[in-house]
């Protein structure tokens, strides 16, 4: 029975010394780590070969702004969660990430919105990205997607940020549009304009060629890219680019094209290209 209580007070000692030991060590290390100055702020911005909205040194002038110095301010008192706060809040960021070793580095991740549409308004210039979300153009930099102009339905004020509340299944059905466009290299390549009459339909301008490509409503829009795919493939071989004014994808297995030097409309099937 001694020999029991003896072990149980030996584990019972044991355990309180551990416990003292990683108290005072804990206490000990926050008390080095409150000490510790951040000695270099890291910053990568991602992407930044595509786009180019931000720059280092705008994020660290914009940190600087913030009472962040390298070498003068000490980790403790940088707050990640105010300080990605404020950059998230800019135009073209996406979102950031900021964190710090125990060597005093502050590393700050930038990652950019990705464009896929500009859209020309009446109230100025903005670009959709990838996620649904609408931004203004940003003066160091411009992104070489289609540009949607013309009957837009969507009410933006100047400098406005964020996603469409008004309108949304047109933006999202454009959104749909642009994201095919932006993953499909050809396609891209090829068009550089969005126009939207006034009934609602698009009018496609390519980069290359005399004509423009009615697209109609903003649907379909694998089935119509595969048939403008089609009259690309076994047309403008033989035809040239310039023989046609207009290339219709409106209609159902058909590519009907208005000829330019003649009032003349020729219907191809695409079940024969």
């Amino acid at each position: 029975m001694f020999k029991k209580i003896l072990i149980y007070t030996g584990y019972t000692l044991l355990l309180a010394a551990l416990s003292a030991y990683f108290f005072f060590s804990y206490k000990l290390e926050k008390s080095e780590s409150d000490k510790v100055v951040c000695k270099r702020i890291d910053i990568s911005i991602l992407d930044s070969t595509v786009n180019r909205f931000v720059s280092r040194e705008e994020i660290g002038e914009l940190i600087r702004e913030q009472g962040i110095t390298a070498g003068e301010s000490k980790i403790k008192h940088i707050n990640l969660h105010e300080l990605e706060n404020m950059l998230n809040n800019r135009t073209a960021v996406r979102v950031s990430h900021t964190n710090y070793n125990g060597k005093g580095i502050l590393f700050v991740k930038i990652e950019q919105r990705r464009p896929v549409l500009r859209l020309e308004t009446e109230n100025g210039g903005f670009y959709l990205d990838d996620s649904g979300y609408i931004f203004p153009l940003v003066k160091t930099f411009t992104s070489f997607v289609p540009v949607v102009t013309g009957n837009i339905p969507l009410s933006i004020v100047p400098g406005y940020r964020g996603r469409v509340k008004e309108n949304k299944e047109w933006c999202d059905q454009i959104l749909a549009l642009g994201k095919y466009i932006d993953k499909n290299e050809l396609i891209n390549a090829q068009i550089e304009q969005i126009d939207v009459d006034e009934k609602g339909d698009l009018f496609i301008i390519p980069r290359i060629g005399q004509h423009e490509i009615a697209f109609g409503k903003p649907d379909n829009i694998e089935s119509k890219f595969k048939k403008l795919m089609a009259f690309y493939e076994h047309i403008i071989p033989n035809a040239g680019w310039d023989m046609y004014s207009t290339i219709n994808l409106q209609y159902t297995d058909q590519i009907v094209c208005t000829k330019r030097d003649i009032k003349n409309t020729k219907t191809i099937n695409k079940e024969n290209t």
